[in-house]
């Protein structure tokens, strides 16, 4: 502080830096004593287990969940742990279903199996139906011309021809039941399963009976 700044509280003359009493009217110059200083608080410290508000949480690491068990896999793995779901699938947009009346998706089956499961938007589905019931039927009309009275091709054909009335049965009694929001009475898989084995079963049939035919 500038040496002319100074005066005395009591009369106001200027007084020196160091004075210890005012030149003019003798009153004591001393100053109030400051005060100590305040001591620091000390902060708790804060618990290991929780993190401050200024420390950023921890981010969970990035999964993908899957869209049939709902299990949550690491962003790396291609097919789910839990059921083995291809991540794939979660980028599929659900398949739409028609609206169709159970009634007339069952009148389309019995029109030909499969376009009831069709016209409900299960077009693999009603395929493999439609293939099973020609295949059935086709098999079944080929062995009834090769059978020339032999009893176990009789056989044959009355069982190949109650299978394909039993996969139309089936066809229009499903796509009813899918329309009303039911499942389907036969895994799509099985049936194509079953096909492989009509095939495999008619055509040595077939087989059997070409070759007794021309030992006759």
């Amino acid at each position: 502080m500038p040496h002319d700044d100074l005066r005395c509280p009591n009369c106001g003359a200027l007084v020196s830096e160091d004075a210890a009493w005012c030149g003019q009217c003798f009153a004591p110059l001393g100053r109030a004593p400051e005060p100590p200083p305040v001591p620091p608080r000390d902060e708790p410290p804060a618990p290991t287990g929780v993190a401050t508000a200024t420390e950023p949480a921890e981010r969970p690491p990035p999964f993908w969940p899957c869209p049939v068990c709902g299990g949550k896999n690491p962003i790396q793995l291609d097919t789910c742990a839990t059921c083995g779901t291809p991540f794939a699938q979660v980028m599929r947009a659900p398949v739409e279903r028609g609206q169709v009346d159970p009634r007339d998706a069952a009148i389309r089956s019995l029109i030909f199996p499969g376009l009831g499961h069709r016209a409900l938007g299960r077009g693999l589905d009603g395929l493999a139906r439609g293939v099973l019931f020609v295949v059935t039927f086709g098999l079944g009309v080929l062995l009834a011309i090769a059978a020339s009275g032999s009893g176990a091709l009789v056989a044959a054909w009355a069982l190949f021809l109650v299978a394909g009335i039993g996969v139309y049965a089936m066809s229009a009694f499903e796509a009813h039941r899918l329309a009303q929001g039911g499942d389907l009475l036969v895994e799509t898989k099985v049936l194509m399963w079953t096909l492989v084995g009509v095939v495999f079963v008619g055509v040595g049939l077939l087989v059997f009976g070409v070759v007794t035919a021309t030992h006759r």
